[in-house]
């Protein structure tokens, strides 16, 4: 039996991080491709205007529509996910000044932090077109999002995290290994959402 789950992040209760300098493709269009060789680490923070004390600091925090995490993370989940995902350095920016917008505990905190990026590199054409259903734009006859997953017997295997060929820059897919895993080790930051069990 295999469940598969969408991963999202939690920016409810947690804060999410920030480029340095907001502007127009500043984040990268991570599809499934290598990037490592060429990454240069964006600059990145916790933005003081939008910094919310009473929100916590998750070990896998949002960065746009990107999953980073922590070296805490990186350190648990790589063994798992490693031969399925890069792990992209951000050069992170502590707050400096006199840190008024930020509680002295977070700017302890804040001070020791090191993000990636989790780009994911496995991508599987597991998805069942016959039975799945989709939702198209009108322009184009494109797909636009998939409104039910079904996917093909036996496909998934045992991988951990994976993308489809298709929607492939937002949508990162895990299954129960790395679900528990998270959960296991108490890692914060991230929700799942079950899509599909067969």
């Amino acid at each position: 039996m295999t469940t598969v789950w969408i991963l999202s992040n939690n920016t409810a209760d947690f804060n999410t991080l920030s480029v340095r300098d907001e502007r127009y493709g500043t984040f990268p269009r991570l599809d499934g491709a290598p990037e490592l060789s060429t990454w240069v680490p964006q600059q990145v923070w916790y933005d003081p205007l939008v910094f919310r004390q009473g929100r916590a600091l998750a070990n896998l925090p949002a960065w746009s529509v990107h999953t980073v995490g922590d070296t805490l993370a990186k350190a648990v989940i790589q063994e798992l996910i490693g031969d399925h995902v890069e792990f992209l350095p951000l050069d992170f920016q502590a707050p400096v000044g006199d840190g008024s917008l930020y509680s002295p505990e977070a700017l302890r905190s804040l001070s020791e932090k090191q993000y990636y990026v989790i780009n994911v590199l496995t991508t599987l054409d597991c998805l069942d077109f016959d039975q799945s259903e989709f939702t198209y734009f009108e322009s184009t006859g494109g797909i636009r999002s998939i409104r039910k997953r079904v996917f093909k017997p036996d496909c998934i295997g045992d991988t951990p995290i994976f993308k489809l060929p298709i929607l492939n820059r937002v949508t990162t897919y895990v299954t129960d290994s790395f679900k528990q895993l998270v959960e296991d080790n108490n890692l914060t930051g991230l929700e799942f959402r079950k899509v599909w069990e067969g």
